[in-house]
This record gives C-alpha cells, structure tokens and sequence, in this order.
C-alpha cells in the first residue's frame, strides 16, 4: 500500500513540475527577446485562429519547431491578431509571434560569465577580444565568437577588433603627451577613456572570462562558469 501512495505522490509531483514549466514558457512567450536569445523569425503568424492565448502558445511553438528542426526555438511577442469568425458563428484570433533559437548550455554559461566579468563596465565602453579558445571538441569556435560579440553589443558595449582598439589607445596615449595631429585625435566622445580586452575559454568543465583594462594592465573581471 506504501508503494501506491508513494507512486501517486510522485506522479503528481511530475505533473505539478510540469504544469509549472509550461506556464514559465506561456509566460516567456508574451515577453520580447532576451539579450543571449538569436531571432530567427518576426512577425510569424499562426496558421489558424484559436479562442486562447495558451492554444495559440502551443500551436506557435509546434509550428516554430517544424521550421527549425534542427534548433531549440522558443516563443516571443506574442500577440494577438486579426479575428476570424468560425462556421458555428463563434470567434477566434490570428496570432503573431517571433522565433527566437535558445541558447545551448555552452553559450548560456558564456553569457552568465560575461555578464559578471562585466557588470561593473560601464556602458557603452570599448571592447576587443583579446583571446578565444575552445578545447572541448564540441563547440564551433566561430560562432561562439560571434555570439560573445553579439552579447556585448546587446548590453550596449562598443566592440572592435583588438588592432583597432590599439590603434585608438595609442592615440589617445599621444594625445595626452601632446604628440598628436589634428586629423586623427581621439575625441572623448567618440572612445572611452578606458578599452578592455575580453579573453574566453571554453573546456569540457567550464567557461573562463577575463576582462583587462588596457589603460592599466589590471584584471577587472575573472569569472568561471563550471557545467
């Protein structure tokens, strides 16, 4: 008897988690875009009207993932559309929606040590990669790249290749000492009075950032994110 009663106290727990979930992901449904999220698709629309949100979230999601077979997709913005009189004269609505992929766990953990190493940058600073190293033998080590770049962008960071934020300092450097020409000075409004180099690595344990000011050559950020 123990046994029936632990099975249905299980059961029901399963079934608490799950309906849990599915209310986190209608509610995630409605809101935009995350920072670490990449659109796929905008303005996407259902292919019929349905008479609830929460069915026009599920049917957005089968349809997403019939698109995207070979990507984890979520739902965002969506929002009720045209309505569409039904043959026994009730009323249902269109939905539109974006497609947005989620990110895999390699990227989420790169994104959650990123945002640490650089919560005390202020915006709209400068940045570069300094280094990028991927040793698990699974991640592209391109398009984790190009994923560190969006993100930064996303949280309002100016990124620019590790040659070029040299080349600013070093003006900005001159300047200072008054060896400089008019024609390349480095306005403050256009390069902040600090740039950083961001440095990455991705193991099959964890994922490294680092971020150092290269006015000082000191380590502001030091962040570790084990799988």
């Amino acid at each position: 008897m123990r046994t029936n009663y632990f099975f249905y106290f299980v059961l029901a727990l399963l079934l608490g988690v799950g309906s849990a979930t599915a209310q986190e992901d209608y509610n995630k449904a409605q809101k935009p875009p995350q920072a670490k999220e990449v659109v796929l698709a905008k303005d996407a629309q259902t292919r019929k009207g349905y008479d609830s949100p929460q069915a026009a979230y599920k049917a957005a999601l089968r349809e997403a993932k019939q698109m995207y077979t070979n990507k984890e997709v979520g739902i965002r913005n969506l929002t009720k559309g045209k309505v569409t009189v039904n043959g026994d004269g009730s009323v249902s609505y269109y939905y539109t929606y974006t497609i947005v992929e989620l990110p895999g766990l390699v990227a989420q953990k790169m994104y959650e040590a990123i945002g640490k190493a650089t919560r005390q940058i202020d915006e709209s600073s400068r940045f570069a990669l300094d280094a990028f190293s991927v040793t698990d033998g699974k991640t592209d080590k391109e398009k984790a790249k190009g994923q560190a770049i969006d993100y930064l962008i996303s949280k309002g960071y100016k990124v620019l290749a590790k040659e070029k934020l040299q080349k600013l300092y070093k003006e900005q450097q001159n300047q200072q000492s008054g060896i400089y020409n008019d024609n390349t000075v480095v306005k403050q409004n256009n390069f902040s009075a600090v740039g950083y180099y961001l440095t990455v690595r991705i193991s099959e344990e964890y994922v490294q950032v680092q971020v150092v000011d290269i006015s000082t050559g000191e380590y502001v950020g030091n962040v570790i994110e084990n799988f």
